[in-house]
C-alpha cells in the first residue's frame, strides 16, 4: 500500500480511538457453602426442637442453589448480547468517523495534489500556477488508488475485529498517490498510453513550477511537438530545477551516444546547483534508463502496476488508476501557459540583466516597442520607462494604469533607486509645466537629493527639519482645493480637459510606512487624495518595505498599479500581488522586481540612475520655469516689517502666519481697539520684538511702561488716570509682566495688579488697549486672563509648557528662532525691526519721554530736595542721625531740628526755637506765636524724626500736615501710612530716593541734595 511519505506535513491531524472489544462475563461457581449452611442450620434445629418441619427447610436448600446457578447464567448471556451491540454501534460510529474523516483528508490531498485533467480545465486553479518554490520538486501525482491515511488511531488491537478495523482506518482508498519525480520514473506499456500518462504528470510539474524555476527537455520529434509552447524551454546554464523526458532511447546526445544514468546526473547537479528528475517511456522494463526507481506499467484502461519503487516510497504490486492525457490537450495547456508567461514577465527570468543604466533606456539603445504584446506599456500620460523585462524595456504609465502606484521592497532590495529611476524617466521628454514631482523622503533626505537640480521638482520633504513634512503635507489639501477650483473656473471635471492650465502632480514618498507611524492624521489625507487624484491629476507612488498592515483598504483600492520588489515573507508578496513571485525573486539582484499592471505581472530589472542622468534632463529643461509649489516653504527667521504692506486701518501687523491648509502666508493683524494682546514666551524667544513691532506702527497715544518699579508705578498710575478720560485710543505696553511684579514688594504689588485688572477689565471702553509680554502671565492676573482676547505664543520650555499655554503639540520647537510661535493655532513669526534711538521700549528703559508717549523712570534720578525761605519741612526717617547729618552737610542755611532733642528743650513744641526774625503775619508775639504762628528761620527749618517719634507727636504732625510738605527717607509703605493715618499705597521708591508728600496730599520723589 503506498505511503503518505512523499508527501511534506501531515493532512490529517484527527486521532480517533478504536471501540474496545467487550469483555465476556466470567463463570460464576457452584454455591456450595450456600448449599451446606442451610443443611447444617437445618440439622441442628431438628436435633433441638425434634421437629421433622426443620428437615423439610433442610430440602429447599439444594432447590434455591441450583436456581441461583440458572439465573446467573441467563444474566452473563444477557449481557453478551448487550454488549454485542453496543459494540457493534460503536463500530458502526467508527466506521463512519473514520469514514468522513477520509473524505475530509481525499479532499485534501485531492487540493493539495490536482489531477492533471483538472489542471486543465479548472480555472480557479490558476491563482496556484508557479507557486511552488524552486528547491526541490512538487511531488507528482501517478493516480489514485490505496495508501496509508494519515489519520491517528490510538487502541488496543487485541481481537481481530479491532485489528480490522485499525486497518480499515489506516488504509486511504481511492486517494492520489504521489512520488518525487527526483527519484526517476519510468513508465513502461504500449507507448501511446505510456507517453500519455508522462504527458499529465509533464502537465503537472509545468503547472507547479515557474519557467524561471524548471527546465524541460523532450526528445525532438511529432511525439513531443505539445511541448514547443511551453515557456519551461531548457538553458543550458540555467541553475534550478530540470525535468528530462526520455522515450526509449529516443534522447541520444548530439554524438550519438546514450543519456548518462539517472542518478550520475542527479549528483553532478548537486554541485552545479541544477536539481534533475527524469520521466522515463519505454515498451519493456529493460528498455529504462539505469537508475528508474519508480517503475510503473501502464495499461489503456488507465489502472496502472507499480513494478519497483523503494520500500519506503511505495508498495509493489498495488494498482494505481492513472490519467491518460491527450496530447491536444497538453497542447493547448502548453499555449496558454505561454501567454501566462509573457503577461507576467517571467518567460525567461534568468535571462534579465543583473544591471541596466537609465542612459541606455533614454538613448533608446534598447527596443521600446512595447505595445505591440510584448509585455509593456506604452500610453499617453505620464508613461515612464523604468526598466527591462523579458521582452525589453517596461514602460509603466501612471495615467492610463494607475492612477496611483505603491512600491514595496525589503531594505537593500533597490526600492530607493527604482524609485528615484520611475521619477526621472517621468520628468524625462516632459517640461515643468506638464508634470511637478513633489519627493518626499523619510530615509534622511538622501534617496532624493540628486532630483533636486530637475525644474520639475517643486519640493523635497525630509524628516529631518521639524514640522517641515508635517506642513507641507498638510498644503496638499489645499493643493486639491485650488485644482478642484480651476476646473471648477474652466467648467470641466477632469484634468484630462483643462488643457495646460494644471501640471500632473506626482507625489513620491520613500518609507511611506515610517511617514505614516510619524503622523498618522495624514492617513486620511492620503485616502482623500487616492480617491480624488485621478480626475485632479495629482498620483501616489508609495514606497514601503511592506504594505501589509501599512495602507488602509480604500487606499489599497487605488492603487492599481504594483510593484514590488524582494520581499521577506511569502504572504506579503501574496497579499500585494497575488502571488509569492516576490518572496522568490534572488537576494543577489537588487532591482529586480515584479510589477501588476493591467491584470497582468511582470518580472524586470529596474534602471539604476547616474548623476549624469539627471544633469542631462535637468540641462534640457534648464531655462524653463518651476511650476508653482503645491507647498509654501517654511517661515523665515526674519521677515522685514514691510512684507505685507500697509496694516488695515486701527490694525497693526506684527508677524507672518503660516497657513498650510489653504496654501497661505498672510501678515497676522492685531487691532488693539478691539482687544488686548499677551506675548508669552521664554528669555529670548522674541517677546520684546513683538511689542516693538505693535509700538512702531501705532501712531496714537501710547504708554510703555518701564522695568523700574518706580517708573512702573507711575506710568499705570497715569494709564489708571487716563482710564477715566475717555478720549483718544491709547496703547498701554507691558513688556516682562511677571518679572516686573515680581519686583515690587508685597504692599505695592497687589496694588500693582488690581491696576492692571483695572485696565484689562475696564479699559476697552476707555479705548485703552493693553499690550503684554510674558513668560507665564502673573498669579493675580489669571483670573482676568481671558481679557487678552489676542495670544502670540513664543518659544517655551518644553512641551507640556507649549501645550498648557494652549498651543498645538505639534508646532512645538525645542530650538525655535526668536520670533516664531503660534498664533489662532498656525505658525507663526514675529516681523523684525531693528532697535534705534526712537525705540519706545529702550527709552522707557532709559527713562526718556517722547511726544505721544509717557515713559518714566529708568536709572535718571528724581529732583534734588530743596527747602523755600520760610518752609518748614517734616522729615520722617529710619535712621534720623544720618538724614540730620546730610541735611546740615548740603544745606547750610537750613535750620535742621532733632524732633526728640527739640521736644527736650522746648516741650511739646519745638518750633518755639527757630529765629523770631521771620515771624509769620497770624502771631502774636515773637516769644509766644500762638495756636498756628510758627516762627521760621529765613532759610527754612527741617524737623527730623522717626516714625515712632512722630507719632509719639501727633498734635505737632497734625499741625504740620496741613501746612507744610513731608518727606520720608528710606521708610516703608506701612510707616508711611501709619504716620499720615491713611489707606493709599503710597508710590513705591527706591533706595536713595526720598517721597515726599504736600499738604493736598500729593506723593511724589527726591533725591537727597548733594553737600
Amino acid at each position: 500500500m503506498p505511503d503518505a511519505q512523499p508527501l511534506s506535513g501531515a493532512v490529517s491531524d484527527e486521532a480517533l480511538s478504536l471501540p474496545r472489544s467487550p469483555s465476556p462475563p466470567a463463570r460464576t461457581p457452584f454455591p456450595l457453602l450456600a448449599v451446606l449452611a442451610p443443611l447444617l442450620g437445618a440439622g441442628v434445629l431438628y436435633l433441638v426442637t425434634r421437629s421433622p418441619l426443620m428437615l423439610a427447610f433442610a430440602a429447599l436448600s439444594p432447590v434455591i442453589a441450583v436456581a441461583s446457578a440458572v439465573d446467573g447464567r441467563i444474566s452473563a448471556r444477557r449481557r453478551r448480547r448487550r454488549d454485542a451491540r453496543a459494540y457493534d454501534a460503536a463500530a458502526a460510529e467508527f466506521l463512519e468517523r473514520v469514514a468522513a474523516a477520509h473524505q475530509r483528508e481525499r479532499a485534501a490531498l485531492d487540493a493539495r495534489l490536482p489531477t492533471a485533467s483538472r489542471i486543465l480545465s479548472d480555472t480557479s486553479l490558476r491563482p496556484r500556477r508557479w507557486a511552488s518554490p524552486g528547491d526541490a520538486f512538487v511531488p507528482v501525482r501517478l493516480g489514485s488508488g490505496l495508501r496509508r491515511s494519515a489519520l491517528s488511531v490510538s487502541g488496543a488491537q487485541e481481537t481481530e475485529r479491532e485489528r480490522e478495523l485499525h486497518a480499515v482506518a489506516r488504509t486511504l482508498r481511492e486517494a492520489p498517490v504521489a512520488i518525487d519525480p527526483s527519484l526517476g520514473i519510468g513508465v513502461v506499456g504500449p507507448l501511446p498510453v505510456a507517453r500519455a500518462m508522462v504527458r499529465g504528470m509533464a502537465v503537472q510539474l509545468a503547472h507547479a513550477h515557474s519557467p524561471g524555476i524548471l527546465a524541460i527537455a523532450a526528445p525532438p520529434g511529432d511525439d513531443y511537438d505539445w511541448l514547443d509552447d511551453y515557456p519551461h524551454a531548457a538553458v543550458a546554464d540555467r541553475e534550478g530545477l530540470r525535468l528530462r523526458v526520455i522515450d526509449d532511447g529516443a534522447n541520444l546526445r548530439a554524438d550519438g551516444t546514450e543519456p548518462e544514468d539517472v542518478h550520475t546526473a542527479s549528483r553532478q547537479g548537486e554541485t552545479s546547483g541544477v536539481l534533475h528528475a527524469v520521466l522515463a517511456v519505454a515498451e519493456h522494463v529493460d528498455d529504462l534508463p539505469a537508475g528508474c526507481r519508480i517503475v510503473v506499467r501502464a495499461t489503456a484502461s488507465g489502472v496502472s502496476d507499480v513494478l519497483a519503487a523503494p520500500h519506503d516510497a511505495m508498495e509493489v504490486g498495488a494498482s494505481l488508476h492513472a490519467e491518460l492525457i491527450t496530447a491536444q490537450s497538453a497542447a493547448a495547456f502548453g499555449r496558454d501557459l505561454a501567454r501566462a508567461a509573457l503577461s507576467r514577465g517571467v518567460a525567461a527570468a534568468r535571462a534579465l540583466p543583473e544591471h541596466v543604466d537609465f542612459d541606455e533606456l533614454g538613448r533608446g539603445e534598447l527596443q521600446t516597442n512595447m505595445s505591440a504584446g510584448h509585455g509593456g506599456i506604452d500610453r499617453p500620460g505620464l508613461s515612464a520607462t523604468v526598466g527591462v523585462s523579458s521582452a525589453g524595456p517596461l514602460t509603466l504609465d501612471l495615467v492610463a494604469s494607475g492612477p496611483h502606484a505603491i512600491v514595496t521592497g525589503t531594505t537593500g532590495s533597490g526600492k530607493s533607486e527604482l524609485l528615484l529611476s520611475w521619477a526621472l524617466a517621468m520628468a524625462s521628454g516632459r517640461r515643468p509645466d506638464e508634470i511637478a514631482l513633489l519627493l518626499v523622503d523619510f530615509k534622511g533626505g538622501t534617496a532624493f537629493r540628486r532630483l533636486s537640480a530637475l525644474p520639475h521638482t517643486v519640493g523635497i520633504v525630509t524628516d529631518l527639519a521639524h514640522g517641515e513634512a508635517d506642513r507641507a503635507l498638510k498644503s496638499l489639501r489645499a493643493e486639491l482645493r485650488r485644482r478642484e477650483a480651476v476646473l471648477s473656473e474652466l467648467g470641466v471635471g477632469d484634468i484630462r480637459d483643462a488643457g495646460a492650465r494644471l501640471p500632473r502632480l506626482v507625489i513620491v514618498v520613500d518609507e511611506a510606512a515610517a511617514m505614516l507611524a510619524a503622523f498618522p492624521d495624514l492617513a486620511p489625507l492620503l485616502s482623500d487624495i487616492a480617491a480624488r487624484g485621478r480626475a485632479l491629476g495629482v498620483h501616489l507612488v508609495l514606497g514601503t518595505q511592506r504594505a501589509t498592515g501599512v495602507f488602509g483598504d480604500a487606499l489599497l483600492a487605488n492603487c492599481a498599479l504594483r510593484l514590488s520588489l524582494r520581499l521577506a515573507a511569502a504572504s506579503d508578496s501574496t497579499s500585494l500581488l497575488g502571488t509569492d513571485a516576490a518572496a522568490r525573486l534572488p537576494h543577489s539582484v537588487p532591482g529586480r522586481f515584479v510589477v501588476q499592471c493591467d491584470g497582468r505581472l511582470f518580472t524586470a530589472q529596474a534602471a539604476t540612475t547616474r548623476a549624469r542622468d539627471v544633469e542631462r534632463v535637468a540641462a534640457a529643461y534648464a531655462t524653463a520655469p518651476r511650476p508653482p509649489a503645491p507647498w509654501l516653504p517654511a517661515l523665515p527667521s526674519r521677515i522685514p516689517l514691510d512684507a505685507f504692506g500697509p496694516a488695515p486701518g486701527g490694525g497693526v501687523v506684527i508677524g507672518a502666519l503660516d497657513d498650510p491648509d489653504r496654501q497661505a502666508q498672510e501678515g497676522i493683524v492685531f487691532r488693539p481697539q478691539r482687544s488686548h494682546l499677551l506675548v508669552l514666551g521664554v528669555r529670548g524667544s522674541g517677546r520684546t520684538s513683538a511689542l516693538r513691532a505693535v509700538l512702531t506702527q501705532w501712531h496714537a497715544e501710547k504708554i510703555v511702561v518701564p522695568p523700574d518699579v518706580e517708573g512702573a508705578w507711575d506710568a499705570l498710575e497715569a494709564a489708571g488716570e487716563r482710564a477715566h478720560e475717555k478720549s483718544t485710543p491709547c496703547l498701554v505696553a507691558v513688556d516682562d509682566v511677571d518679572a516686573l511684579v515680581a519686583r515690587f514688594d508685597d504692599d505695592h504689588r497687589d496694588a500693582v495688579l488690581e491696576r492692571l485688572r483695572s485696565l484689562l477689565v475696564d479699559g476697552p471702553r476707555a479705548s485703552i488697549a493693553v499690550v503684554c509680554s510674558a513668560v507665564s502671565l502673573p498669579t493675580g492676573l489669571r483670573p482676568v486672563a481671558a481679557q487678552f482676547g489676542e495670544r502670540l505664543l513664543l518659544r517655551h520650555a518644553d512641551r507640556q509648557e507649549h501645550v498648557l499655554a494652549g498651543a498645538p503639540a505639534e508646532l512645538f520647537e525645542a530650538d525655535a528662532p526668536p520670533g516664531r510661535g503660534v498664533w489662532h493655532g498656525r505658525a507663526a513669526q514675529v516681523v523684525f525691526i531693528e532697535p534705534s534711538s526712537s525705540d519706545e521700549i529702550d527709552r522707557a528703559e532709559h527713562g526718556e519721554k517722547r511726544p505721544n508717549a509717557y515713559v518714566t523712570g529708568g536709572e535718571q534720578s528724581p529732583p534734588a530736595l530743596s527747602f523755600s525761605s520760610g518752609s518748614v519741612t517734616a522729615v520722617v526717617s529710619v535712621s534720623p542721625a544720618r538724614t540730620i547729618r546730610r541735611l546740615r552737610e548740603a544745606c547750610p542755611g537750613l535750620e535742621v531740628i532733632d524732633l526728640e532733642s527739640g521736644v527736650k528743650s522746648y516741650g511739646d513744641d519745638p518750633l518755639r526755637r527757630l529765629d523770631p526774625g521771620a515771624v509769620a503775619e497770624r502771631g502774636a508775639s515773637p516769644d509766644d506765636p500762638g495756636d498756628g504762628d510758627i516762627a521760621i528761620r529765613s532759610g527754612g527749618a527741617a524737623l527730623v524724626g522717626g516714625a515712632d517719634a512722630w507719632q509719639t507727636h501727633w498734635a505737632l504732625l497734625n499741625r504740620l500736615r496741613g501746612r507744610s510738605r513731608i518727606v520720608f527717607d528710606g521708610c516703608a509703605p506701612a510707616q508711611v501710612r501709619a504716620v499720615l493715618r491713611s489707606r493709599v499705597v503710597p508710590p513705591p521708591v527706591v533706595l536713595g530716593h526720598l517721597l515726599t508728600c504736600d499738604p493736598s496730599g500729593v506723593f511724589g520723589r527726591a533725591s537727597m541734595p548733594e553737600p
